[in-house]
């Protein structure tokens, strides 16, 4: 994707970055598996957990997927990213990701870069601080991209 060279520790681990190629106007999906799906007592039904946007604590980073470079392998990006165990997906601008990313140090600023994995060339990753009031409002300004029946997300409008 765009011959940019991704930065690499000495163990060969990619190291935090803004990658060219995911700036606002580009998107990116966030698989959905049963781990994020929890039922609401107090609504009565299931729901996306408020920990869909958190940092996965083993990896340090946030997993999503970039649209762009999975369309460009002439890929459709529904397919793309579900599976039996991936069995849902949100999908959202980057400038979603600015504008929830309230740092003002350039230190603590979110990088959303790409973070190829063996079996996913379009694997990208959020790194830094996400506070669970910034994972429910990246949740609200998703739009989903493979539903999944019975289960409702926060919207806009809550």
């Amino acid at each position: 994707m765009c011959g940019f060279q991704l930065p690499i520790s000495d163990t060969g681990e990619v190291l935090p970055h803004n990658h060219p190629d995911l700036v606002p106007g580009r998107r990116v999906i966030r698989r959905i598996s049963k781990d994020l799906v929890v039922y609401d007592d107090n609504r009565g039904c299931q729901r996306l957990s408020s920990s869909l946007f958190k940092n996965d604590p083993r990896n340090g980073y946030l997993s999503v997927d970039s649209e762009h470079c999975i369309t460009e392998r002439g890929a459709d990006p529904r397919e793309y990213v579900t599976s039996p165990y991936w069995f849902g997906a949100l999908i959202l601008d980057v400038s979603e990701f600015r504008s929830a990313d309230t740092s003002t140090s350039n230190e603590s600023m979110w990088r959303i870069g790409m973070a190829p994995l063996d079996d996913n060339v379009c694997h990208g990753a959020v790194w830094g601080k996400i506070t669970k009031g910034q994972s429910n409002t990246l949740q609200r300004n998703s739009e989903w991209l493979a539903e999944i029946h019975g289960v409702e997300k926060l919207s806009v409008e809550a």
